[in-house]
């Protein structure tokens, strides 16, 4: 896709970059990430010889700040890119770094200045107040990165609709300041959900009492179990980055938030993806917040009935989570799943889910007997109680490693159940 660079990035660009023999670039997580920007960072950083550094959360995995010249970059080792959520273009991850550490812990390890920024860049939103901006659709670790970056450079949207509560920060706090024409990047529509996917998600549904607090995650299969909540009443939400079908749910009184035990009646979230639905349908409840915030351990504690229901690529016997490779190539993060599952394990009365389809789509078993060498584990399976795929429902609470293994075994594809068995045997108990 082609992005407009303008004379305004260019100047922001040079702006941010006078002096700098090497830097390293932190952008807003998208849909706030200022594509524009930071290709003009880019291009001038390769004309005055600067060494540079990106560290991205591309949540669509697009990577549309490079270019073509900028991707031989990539290639060539001119240019470096660390992605510390979201996903990245399959054809570019072995030249992309990542960082191994949840959301919540990338926003501390920005706040103590163990993750060096020299710059921020982020796309804001012009507020009513000719002074102030907001943050837009995506708060994410940008406060924290505003309270200790050296340099900051702001991508102006113009004027907002407003129907999202605003988080506000003030215009001056920018070095340098580029204008976009545009609007906030709108985000894919979602594609209804396969056959497969609704199987999972009615098995989930099963496990979701009514009045409990939900987190959800990315992706085709909670994005099912949205609409497999439709039954359920009083739901309250505290999640990382909320997809837009969660709109049906608020308007038709599903959730409520009404039972929270911290913040009821509002529901949390970092940001939002607009995924062609109205901003004006999230309503007033709605309450974005930081990842300090939505992430911390210490607020999710506070969340009584916390239920965490996320997916992944691939799980082990033993309940290691794989959520980032596939085939040997890391293409996504694990974001905020750790958090979240570890959190909703140890809730009062809450539960963490991991749901997924028993194979891929060229029919190779997502239940694995080991994990793969080359795979590095995104969640541990101690913070596993339940595993779900379109078979039914592997509860491994209490169960030892044989249980565990005899209990994912039986929501494995029925084809692939005697591979597993026989993967397993004589190897202790497990």
């Amino acid at each position: 896709m082609q992005i407009d660079v303008n004379d305004t990035h260019i100047a922001a660009a040079r702006s941010l970059l006078h002096n700098h023999s090497h830097a390293t670039v932190l952008a807003a997580m998208s849909p706030q990430q200022p594509d524009a920007l930071i290709a003009a960072l880019v291009r001038i950083a390769r004309r005055d010889d600067v060494e540079l550094t990106l560290v991205v959360a591309d949540l669509s995995g697009q990577f549309t700040f490079l270019d073509d010249t900028a991707v031989a970059d990539l290639r060539a080792g001119r240019l470096r890119v660390v992605s510390v959520a979201g996903a990245v273009p399959r054809q570019l991850s072995p030249h992309v770094d990542h960082l191994p550490n949840s959301l919540w812990d990338v926003d501390r390890l920005i706040a103590t200045g163990k993750l060096r920024i020299d710059i921020l860049v982020a796309r804001v939103v012009q507020g009513e107040q000719w002074d102030l901006v907001s943050l837009g659709h995506m708060i994410g670790y940008t406060p924290t990165a505003l309270e200790i970056a050296p340099r900051v450079g702001f991508e102006v949207s113009p004027l907002g609709s407003g129907a999202i509560a605003p988080y506000n920060t003030r215009l001056d706090r920018a070095t340098a300041i580029a204008f976009s024409h545009s609007h906030e990047p709108t985000t894919a529509t979602v594609s209804p959900p396969t056959d497969e996917q609704k199987k999972i998600a009615d098995n989930v549904a099963t496990l979701i009492p009514d009045g409990v607090t939900v987190q959800l995650g990315l992706g085709a299969v909670p994005t099912a179990v949205i609409r497999a909540l439709r039954g359920k009443s009083d739901l309250g939400v505290h999640s990382g980055v909320i997809a837009g079908p969660l709109q049906d749910l608020i308007r038709s009184g599903v959730v409520t938030g009404g039972r929270k035990s911290r913040d009821p009646g509002r529901h949390l979230a970092t940001g939002v993806l607009s995924q062609g639905v109205r901003d004006s349908g999230w309503g007033p409840s709605l309450r974005l917040a930081p990842i300090s915030e939505t992430h911390s351990p210490r607020t999710l504690l506070g969340q009584e009935r916390l239920w965490a229901i996320n997916s992944a690529f691939e799980i082990d016997l033993t309940g290691q989570v794989n959520a980032e490779y596939a085939g040997k190539i890391r293409i996504a993060s694990g974001g905020g799943q750790t958090d979240f599952l570890r959190a909703a394990h140890i809730s009062n009365g809450g539960g963490s889910v991991l749901a997924l389809p028993a194979r891929t789509r060229r029919g190779v078993s997502r239940i694995v007997a080991f994990t793969d060498p080359d795979h590095r584990v995104t969640s541990s399976g101690n913070d596993v109680d339940y595993v779900v795929t379109e078979f039914g429902v592997a509860d491994l609470r209490g169960k030892s490693a044989f249980e565990r293994a005899r209990n994912l075994i039986s929501i494995a594809h029925p084809d692939d159940r005697d591979e597993l068995r026989g993967a397993t045997a004589g190897v202790g108990c497990y």
